[in-house]
């Protein structure tokens, strides 16, 4: 099949669905599928990427993620005819996508990577609460003209009904891409990042970022160090709220405890993920995380909210703990973690154990077939598929 994805973010960006795309363009490609990608320029993307055409951008959202106004398709999509097209958001060059495949005839499916409108709550301060609705009507209105939507959690799936989605909804969890972040033996990866044997690790990974709620883990962390003596807590990310947030740890007496570890990608990642105690996250709007999934490949079990995109990921008391989102809830699930090395034991064999429902083949599979699906519907009687 000759698929396009249409995604606002690619390659060599950091963030989850830059990864997510990534990983099906790869596999894909693997197993011989003509796979194209269409995104924005992005300023640290200085050599030509194969199958990858993009639109310029001139507007930054932040240092790397710029978007612009997508009038005008490059030629190498224009010129070409796909089996499938894939868009991966709901605005700006994903809705281009869905009128491009609509206007050839394409079958289109789209995944929702984001609960885009909790983002009015975090960054509007409830000023943009009025708007939640016409948000979720223009959202609903480009994904009811996709023959498929693809939600990463049971919230997302319901947050698409809640938006007036009336597309088919099926369910695609993200997978654990172990060529990107390969896990190592435990041992080996606190020797070869300097750390002690027993020494209590935290570990965050993603976007310092307003609705990441870093500054929270700040503080729910701080709760567990006054329990857990020479815990440490590292964060794997950068984002606006960088410097907000170490000045928070100051304030409450825990900086030195908290390391900042911007860019870590790659093998330095995996050794974090394979040496760390637990990975853990205050946000509370998730839709289908990543590192979660991550992290269970490298056998490290979670502390989180009992909150959207995780109570999907983590079973309470199997691979990881879900704790009410209530103050002190969090600082007291690390606390347990950090303090108990049974417990975490225990909690690392349940997250390799379901480590094995997220790998590639496995998720892989269930896109091919969505894919094949969906041409073979659109093909005339007596005509067969495209070969897969």
């Amino acid at each position: 099949m000759r698929i396009l994805m249409v995604t606002n973010t690619y390659l060599p960006a950091r963030n989850g669905v830059a990864a997510v795309v990534s990983l099906y363009v790869r596999e894909l490609r693997e197993i011989g599928h003509d796979v194209h990608v269409l995104t924005y320029e992005h300023p640290r993307r200085t050599e030509r990427m194969p199958g990858v055409h993009e639109v310029p951008s001139w507007v930054g959202l932040d240092a790397e993620f710029k978007v612009g106004p997508a009038w005008r398709l490059p030629e190498g999509v224009r010129e070409r005819t796909f089996d499938v097209v894939h868009v991966h958001h709901p605005v700006l060059l994903g809705a281009a996508g869905v009128e491009f495949a609509r206007a050839a005839g394409s079958p289109v499916v789209f995944t929702c990577h984001s609960n885009h409108t909790d983002y009015l709550d975090e960054y509007g301060w409830g000023l943009l609460r009025p708007f939640k609705g016409m948000l979720a009507f223009r959202i609903a209105r480009v994904v009811n003209q996709c023959d498929v939507a693809l939600a990463p959690s049971t919230h997302v799936a319901a947050e698409m009904e809640r938006w007036g989605v009336v597309t088919d909804i099926e369910m695609l969890e993200a997978a654990a891409d172990t060529t990107r972040v390969p896990p190592m033996p435990r041992e080996a990866a606190r020797e070869r990042l300097g750390l002690r044997p027993d020494e209590p690790v935290a570990l965050y990974v993603g976007r310092i970022s307003k609705e990441k709620r870093v500054d929270r883990l700040v503080e729910e962390f701080a709760l567990a160090v006054g329990q857990v003596p020479g815990a440490r807590l590292v964060l794997a990310g950068d984002g606006d709220q960088t410097a907000a947030v170490h000045r928070r740890a100051r304030a409450l007496g825990v900086d030195a405890a908290v390391t900042a570890l911007p860019g870590l990608d790659g093998s330095e990642l995996g050794a974090w993920y394979s040496a760390a105690d637990v990975l853990t996250s205050a946000s509370q709007s998730e839709t289908g995380p990543l590192i979660v999934v991550e992290a269970m490949a490298c056998g490290t079990p979670s502390v989180a909210y009992d909150a959207p995109g995780f109570e999907d990921r983590i079973v309470d008391g199997v691979n990881g703990l879900l704790v009410p989102c209530e103050r002190g809830a969090l600082g007291a699930g690390l606390a347990r973690v950090l303090g108990d090395p049974a417990l975490r034991g225990r909690l690392s064999v349940g997250a390799h154990e379901r480590a094995g429902e997220y790998t590639p083949a496995a998720v892989i599979g269930r896109l091919e077939a969505c894919y094949a699906g969906l041409v073979a519907d659109t093909l005339p009687r007596g005509t067969s598929a495209p070969p897969a």
